[in-house]
């Protein structure tokens, strides 16, 4: 994506100042060496930080894959761990001893736990890597090269090329729809229980958001309602046969189509819940997925992850300027990042990477999306996706984002919705619940709810950081604003 084009700063728009060009360091001018390629004798260029909480399973494919890194430069990775109940803390004493251990008592997040460690940094960059991720050898490499190039003085962080692990069979699935009632207009596909390849469970691992309307039933028992066609990624082995199984149900007896390159399978569904398998030959495509490459703010104040889930086909492959970095794989100068005070901590998960990223950008610095800096990602594999927890920090966040960076028409807009929604959502289930002669359900009024009331908590705080963002801009709300995206 291409830079939108700028507009020029208006009576409402803050003052404009004077940014302050920070100059590229090189190896042989940050200090003492700990860790890395040898450089002749020269410290550290970055540090690596890595938050972990519970994560014993997934830290030793990350910590292997940074101590791969091919590089000219050295560096040190530290890792944060966050109260962890598991074994991580004995993994690390006992398996990577040359890797800083930063302990926490208490769960921060991802903010306040990276936090935690980049107020302790002294290496001109510091780099965000989640544990659930994997680089590949050139990562960090590539991902530190732009700030020192031609025309990097004014550059404030660098985001990489994010893609799923592992890779997918791309599959389109086609049946006949029905619409359940007056108080739910969607038009159904089937009813998806559960995914398994060669006999494994991986629901929650598969890759749908253009195929079903999310996850429902809760955490317990989750299900997916599709759409009558569209696409789904299921994570395969990288080679051998496959065999998949689908147990799934729909309003009344019909067929159901799964196609793939090369091939194609038409079986059946039913009223009651049933399982069906589908062998795929072993030379079918795996495709990669992309996760992030770069990330944008929609204009109505949603945060998205730019090209996220579509094929890696190569779309992404020219270095640009995007509007905000991924905090998986992200790259910031250690100075600026210290002006900007890191992450808001209050943040505690998500949004935060793009809280930090519409700073960087007021105070009049530039963030630049590298293709060859590729990191490889587990999907949720810290937090799911559509949970109570996942839900709550999104949108509690998302409002905290645009009180604080946004111009007032947007973010007074997004948090007014943000009650009407939710009123209208509980009318909604009571409704459906009458005509059910069921219980309503209102656990997703009561958790928006308590956004709200975490949110307005905040809101004084927020207000005042607000004002001293505005107060130190270089870049006013207008100018800003041109690169917010349409849906």
């Amino acid at each position: 994506m291409s830079a939108p084009g700028t507009a020029a700063a208006g009576a409402g728009d803050a003052p404009r100042a004077r940014s302050r060009r920070l100059q590229p360091v090189s190896a042989q001018d940050s200090g003492t060496q700990n860790g890395g390629t040898q450089d002749g004798g020269a410290g550290p260029l970055a540090t690596v930080v890595i938050v972990n909480w519970n994560g014993a399973h997934l830290l030793p494919a990350c910590l292997d894959g940074t101590a791969k890194q091919v590089t000219d430069f050295a560096f040190e990775t530290w890792v944060v761990d966050n109260a962890s109940r598991d074994s991580s803390r004995t993994l690390l004493a006992e398996r990577y001893p040359s890797v800083r251990l930063v302990p926490s008592e208490v769960n921060l997040g991802f903010a306040g736990g990276n936090n935690l460690a980049l107020r302790m940094i002294t290496t001109p960059y510091a780099v965000l890597l989640n544990n659930d991720a994997v680089p590949e050898p050139d990562w960090l490499a590539n991902l530190l090269a732009p700030f020192t190039a031609a025309g990097g003085e004014q550059l404030g962080a660098v985001t990489g090329k994010v893609v799923f692990l592992p890779r997918f069979l791309r599959l389109r699935l086609s049946t006949a729809t029905f619409t359940p009632g007056p108080h739910d207009s969607r038009a159904l596909g089937v009813r998806i229980s559960s995914v398994t390849v060669n006999g494994r469970e991986v629901l929650r691992e598969v890759l749908w958001e253009k195929l079903t309307f999310g996850a429902e039933g809760g955490a317990a028992a989750p299900f997916f309602w599709t759409r009558g066609d569209g696409e789904l990624c299921v994570p395969v082995p990288e080679g051998g046969p496959v065999t998949l199984g689908f147990t799934w149900s729909s309003e009344a007896p019909k067929p159901v189509t799964l196609s793939w390159d090369g091939g194609s399978a038409t079986l059946a569904t039913d009223t009651e819940p049933s399982t069906v398998e589908l062998a795929v030959p072993s030379d079918v495509t795996r495709v990669d997925v992309i996760n992030n490459v770069g990330g944008i703010v929609l204009r109505d104040g949603y945060g998205a992850d730019r090209g996220y889930q579509q094929i890696d086909s190569g779309q992404f492959a020219e270095a640009e300027e995007v509007f905000t970095a991924c905090g998986n794989g992200m790259a910031i100068r250690t100075e600026l990042g210290r002006e900007l005070g890191w992450f808001d901590d209050d943040f505690f998960l998500y949004y935060e990477d793009t809280d930090l990223s519409w700073r960087i950008r007021a105070h009049g610095h530039t963030i630049r999306y590298v293709p060859a800096a590729v990191v490889r990602h587990v999907h949720s594999a810290s937090s799911v996706e559509w949970s109570p927890l996942f839900v709550f920090h999104t949108d509690r966040n998302r409002l905290l984002m645009l009180t604080k960076n946004a111009n007032a028409r947007i973010a007074v807009g997004a948090v007014g919705r943000y009650p009407l929604t939710t009123a209208s959502m509980a009318i909604r289930a009571v409704r459906q619940a009458w005509a059910a002669r069921s219980r309503p359900a209102l656990r997703p009024t009561i958790l928006r709810l308590t956004v709200m009331a975490s949110y307005l908590r905040l809101l004084p705080v927020m207000l005042g950081r607000r004002r001293a963002i505005t107060r130190t801009a270089a870049v006013g709300h207008r100018e800003l604003e041109t690169w917010l995206a349409s849906r």
